[in-house]
């Protein structure tokens, strides 16, 4: 039989381990987190919306909101080169007789006769990638076939530099007579006209915007022998 004091100690080893068990539950118990609910049983779960993702926090645009071409490069202006500052450009003034594109109008030369001009309504081109002379970035070409007509007097003499284009806030166009946005044969170089030559065509070759209205631009004429700067016809919508 076991004494009394070893039955005591048997009783010891059991009794500590279960109150050792019981301990480590209640501590469990009170540092675990509780399981969550159901998404559906709380109203905190069931109010929340998607629409609330800061899904345009970054700001950056959406395709739809890119501008097109011409919107993008709206007011953009003709631009000079320093070598046209030799050539007095036409300006309007009330003197000035004025016409649709397509219409023609008469020049009378101080020392010679008359013609009638006739411009057709400006045509864009871009360049070519092989263009090597071609318009700055940001422009394109554009391209006024004109047709001259004898009339009368000795002989009319008319060059290309006799022409001005000025965009719709006035500003100057540059010429671009080296250009290959149409064949040399075919660009306005100097029609010499008389009573026995009594046509000429020719294109004259501008750098203009992108995406603007070129009807609205003016073309000029100037008789380079004048002493003024005010151009004697004009064409424009």
């Amino acid at each position: 039989m076991r004494s009394a004091s070893s039955r005591f100690m048997t009783k010891a080893r059991v009794v500590v381990p279960l109150a050792a068990v019981a301990v480590a539950l209640a501590g469990c118990g009170a540092s675990a987190p509780s399981a969550a609910p159901p998404s559906g049983a709380t109203p905190a779960a069931t109010g929340t919306s998607p629409a609330a993702a800061p899904s345009t926090s970054t700001g950056v645009p959406t395709v739809s909101s890119a501008p097109t071409t011409s919107s993008a490069n709206a007011g953009a202006t003709c631009t000079t080169d320093d070598g046209s500052s030799i050539i007095t450009p036409g300006v309007l003034a009330p003197s000035t007789k004025k016409a649709a594109w397509g219409k023609p109008l008469t020049l009378s030369q101080t020392y010679g006769g008359t013609a009638s001009v006739t411009p057709s309504l400006p045509v864009a081109k871009k360049a070519s990638s092989s263009d090597l002379l071609g318009p700055p970035a940001g422009q394109q070409y554009l391209l006024v076939k004109v047709t001259i007509t004898y009339k009368s007097g000795y002989s009319v003499v008319v060059g290309s530099t006799d022409f001005t284009l000025r965009d719709t806030s006035n500003n100057v166009c540059s010429s671009d007579s080296f250009s290959s946005a149409v064949p040399s044969q075919q660009q306005f170089d100097i029609a010499n006209l008389d009573s026995s030559s009594r046509t000429y065509t020719g294109t004259l070759v501008f750098d203009v915007p992108i995406g603007q209205d070129y009807s609205k631009y003016t073309l000029l004429y100037l008789d380079d022998m004048s002493s003024s700067a005010q151009a004697q016809i004009a064409w424009t919508n």
